[in-house]
């Protein structure tokens, strides 16, 4: 429902809402909204909202809604000085999660690079939490026309490494920052991590080998916002 209510004040609102009496109900709180932005409803039995979704306890509600996501060119017009990327990131929940953390932190924007978890698979949408619909999303760009179209921009390229680069704490982060988080297995491929200009890494205390690909990103991108809070730039 998180979702679905975060569609309805998105800039491109749902073609239409399907529910469930169930659904129904919970729509009452958003009729106002509904009604404003002429976004149409239908009621459908419990068994056909089943068929349109993948979980197993469906809420009830479903949200039509257009495809979402822009090209390289409209986000670098946009100048968001963060920008996240994932590089071949396979798992939909932590590529959800991805969007909700670089939503949540400040990040301007997100290129969501080719082999990556599809943006649109219901889990990774679920995932985000409403995000999708708050951040500015590339998607399908090679990773690395996209890191030379950033460098052109005037972003400087970081690449998240669990065992080499300079310590997260004691980087001097630039105005413009481009944030690429690798593989949940095998990180950045080589060829492409040799492009980024500098390597980060977060120290870790524990035995724990490494962190979880949506957890790296969330501690990176606060502390680039903690340090732009406290105006502390390279």
């Amino acid at each position: 429902m998180q979702a679905v209510a975060e569609s309805l004040s998105s800039p491109h609102p749902p073609e239409c809402i399907i529910c469930d009496q169930k659904g129904l109900r919970a729509l009452e709180a958003f009729a106002d909204v509904l009604r404003l932005r002429s976004i149409p409803c239908f009621q459908a039995a419990p068994q056909v909202l089943q068929m349109l979704t993948s979980t197993v306890t469906p809420q009830g509600i479903v949200a039509v809604c257009p495809m979402l996501h822009l090209s390289l060119k409209e986000l670098l017009a946009l100048q968001p000085e963060v920008v996240l990327v994932a590089n071949r990131v396979r798992d939909p929940g932590n590529l959800g999660n991805m969007v909700r953390i670089a939503d949540a932190s400040g990040a301007g924007g997100m290129v969501v690079c080719a082999e990556s978890a599809d943006l649109y698979n219901p889990k990774t949408v679920r995932s985000t939490a409403g995000s999708i619909f708050h951040l500015p999303l590339v998607v399908g760009e090679e990773a690395a026309s996209a890191m030379e179209a950033l460098r052109g921009a005037g972003y400087k390229i970081y690449a998240s490494d669990a065992r080499e680069g300079d310590i997260l704490w004691e980087v001097r982060w630039p105005e413009r920052i481009a944030l690429v988080m690798g593989n949940e297995a095998w990180g950045i491929p080589e060829g492409e991590e040799m492009m980024a200009d500098s390597r980060v890494r977060i120290p870790l205390s524990g035995k724990a080998e490494s962190l979880n690909v949506a957890v790296a990103a969330a501690v990176i991108l606060f502390e680039i916002l903690r340090k732009r809070k406290k105006g502390f730039y390279g």
